[in-house]
């Protein structure tokens, strides 16, 4: 049976499509919040997100993505990468029963550069090319004009599917700047380490209508980002902002993470285990909770975001919690001291 879909709907299905995925655990997802990041990596990593809500049933929002970057041009002297290569690859199914789905591919490159003496500070940029493909059966939909107030849809109506493509591709081009103070966060010499970022999505506006003929370009994402870390004996204490605008839409997420060293493997012996949590509040819309555990090489970390009706107008009588696990992996170099440029990767 097909589904019974209104044009209505359909219609503002495809302007959400206007918004971009997002990650509460925005960081486990680097290389999607900022191309820059794919240069401070200073170890292979892998990354893994899932999402979507508890109550998935018949209206879908599920959202995977897998990163893996690649630390290139290595300093000899610092030994410590000049540059990073990475590859991203995503998938979304929404609406009903996941009907639309969004997916997409995208190579990256960092560069950085370090400032003073002791290459205390570091500049990265980085840029990301990709392509990403919407598709949408509009022969399974129903429309309004195919309705007969006498005793149903009649299918023997013409529907304006001819008026639409199934499928979209479109090129992508995005690019991110990043400022690290301390990366290698050696809390000995200095009190704390530091790090902000900018970040451009769709920078080359990309056509992502389904209309046939038409256009409709993507507008600009920019994203900010930064956090700051400093330590109290076992405990790592680290508060962190993301910021997005995207014509006239406007989030704000803001928290902190957090956690404990139970045994922390500095010069790449025994084992290494920490136990993380966070919190953050985006802003008009939930709070989030984290959990999670480091154990050698291996991060597993899970969020849950607390939606409520508190935070939109009294029309809107649902909201949904979302749940988040991330996984990361990261190929150690044993044999040398690890440096690493942030503790949330």
């Amino acid at each position: 049976m097909k589904r019974i879909i209104s044009l209505i709907a359909i219609v503002g299905a495809l302007q959400s499509f206007g918004q971009e995925l997002q990650f509460s655990q925005f960081f486990s997802s680097s290389l999607y919040l900022n191309p820059a990041f794919s240069a401070i990596y200073v170890e292979p990593s892998l990354f893994v997100n899932y999402r979507r809500p508890l109550d998935n049933g018949i209206i879908y929002n599920e959202t995977s993505q897998i990163s893996m970057s690649l630390p290139v041009l290595m300093n000899e002297a610092e030994n410590l990468p000049r540059g990073g290569v990475g590859i991203m690859a995503y998938n979304n199914q929404s609406g009903y029963e996941g009907i639309f789905k969004i997916s997409g591919i995208f190579l990256n490159y960092g560069h950085n550069f370090s400032i003073g003496r002791l290459s205390t500070e570091v500049i990265a940029l980085g840029v990301q090319f990709g392509y990403e493909n919407y598709r949408v059966n509009f022969s399974d939909l129903r429309w309004g004009s195919s309705y007969n107030p006498y005793y149903g849809y009649d299918d023997s109506i013409t529907t304006p599917t001819s008026e639409f493509d199934d499928e979209t591709n479109h090129p992508i081009v995005n690019a991110g700047i990043m400022y690290y103070y301390n990366r290698q966060r050696n809390f000995t010499l200095y009190n704390y380490s530091a790090f902000s970022g900018f970040a451009i999505t769709n920078l080359n506006r990309p056509d992502k209508t389904f209309v046939k003929d038409g256009k409709a370009q993507a507008p600009m994402l920019f994203k900010y980002h930064g956090g700051f870390e400093f330590k109290v004996r076992k405990f790592n204490i680290l508060p962190n902002i993301l910021v997005q605008y995207q014509s006239q839409n406007f989030t704000a997420d803001g928290g902190i993470y957090t956690w404990y060293s139970f045994h922390e493997n500095t010069f790449g012996t025994g084992q290494d285990i920490k136990l993380v949590g966070g919190a953050w509040y985006r802003l008009r819309d939930s709070f989030i909770f984290l959990a999670g555990i480091n154990y050698n090489s291996l991060s597993v970390k899970a969020s849950y975001d607390l939606n409520s009706n508190l935070f939109y107008d009294y029309e809107v009588d649902y909201s949904r919690n979302t749940f988040e696990l991330s996984l990361q992996y990261v190929l150690r170099k044993e044999s040398r001291v690890r440096k690493i440029s942030n503790p949330l990767f």
